[in-house]
């Protein structure tokens, strides 16, 4: 195995110098938000071999795959607006614009996630990069993208009639039958706002399928899958995957968006509603990685 950003994964007991340096050194070439430089450095310095580990697991889920680091920064871009972290807000909208991402596709990904991160998680997009959003080009390669994954804005939509804010009879049916038909029955999330507060839904929705429009629609189920492990809502989070295979997100990248967000924010207890949520509805073989 050939160093990895500058660290030798064959011999994870022993930390050099010099591989300390080279690795800070490629961190530092991209000229981005320095945290990554200091976080590695603390592993760096005071626990080698937990840094390699790490940067071994890391290889699964980011770098060097180019696809792999659009998918682990959109989910980022989701965790960091929940828990406020501005800091990683801008250096994911860094991380995206340099790997093919444009500005009004990130800011998809932002309004997607208003939908869990409300107002507040708009005002750290803000303070984090609103000032100099202007100012940012376009992206300098293609998006890499998964295969088959490809915009469809229509894919969202279930029918409703927003030219009235009651929920009427032909929405509530409209509504039943886009869940019966996508993920196979209508969940409880769904069942209650229905029986207790219909015109939220309704408009809360509308916003869920207004919010990505150019981006490929399997950001949604993808970015989902993160929200759900971290918050360990089982029925969420089988919802999420349910949904990733009706849109043809393969069961390995499904398993990736779980284990990623395990590696990154939950540790295995996160994997505790994973294995409630999915085990029977995943193919072993075709779910492996």
């Amino acid at each position: 195995m050939a160093a990895v950003e500058g660290l030798d994964l064959t011999n994870i007991k022993e930390m050099t110098p010099q591989e300390v340096d080279a690795n800070l050194a490629k961190v530092w070439s991209w000229r981005g938000n320095l945290y990554e430089m200091y976080a590695n450095s603390l592993m760096l310095d005071y626990a080698p071999e937990l840094s390699k580990l790490h940067r071994w697991g890391s290889d699964f889920f980011g770098r060097p795959k180019m696809e792999n680091i659009i998918l682990l920064s959109s989910q980022n871009i989701h965790s960091y607006m929940m828990l406020g972290w501005e800091t990683g807000i801008h250096n994911e909208f860094a991380t995206l614009l340099r790997n093919g991402m444009s500005v009004e596709q990130t800011m998809e990904l932002v309004m997607f996630s208003q939908l869990y991160a409300g107002m507040r998680g708009l005002g750290h997009v803000f303070r984090a990069v609103g000032e100099t959003l202007p100012q940012y080009g376009e992206p300098p390669v293609a998006l890499p993208l998964p295969e088959g994954w490809a915009p469809d804005p229509e894919a969202f939509k279930c029918g409703l009639d927003f030219t009235t804010r009651r929920m009427t009879k032909a929405d509530i049916d409209n509504l039943t039958a886009w869940y019966e038909k996508t993920i196979g029955y209508l969940p409880n999330s769904i069942r209650f706002g229905l029986k207790y507060h219909p015109e939220f839904v309704k408009v809360n929705r509308g916003k869920w399928e207004v919010a990505i429009r150019t981006l490929p629609k399997q950001f949604a189920p993808f970015l989902m899958l993160r929200h759900h492990t971290i918050t360990g809502s089982v029925e969420g989070l089988r919802e999420a995957a349910l949904l990733a295979k009706a849109w043809g997100i393969t069961q390995k990248l499904i398993v990736q968006g779980v284990t990623g967000s395990a590696m990154y924010f939950t540790g295995f207890e996160g994997l505790y509603a994973a294995f409630e949520a999915l085990d029977d509805i995943l193919d072993e073989e075709e779910a492996r990685i």
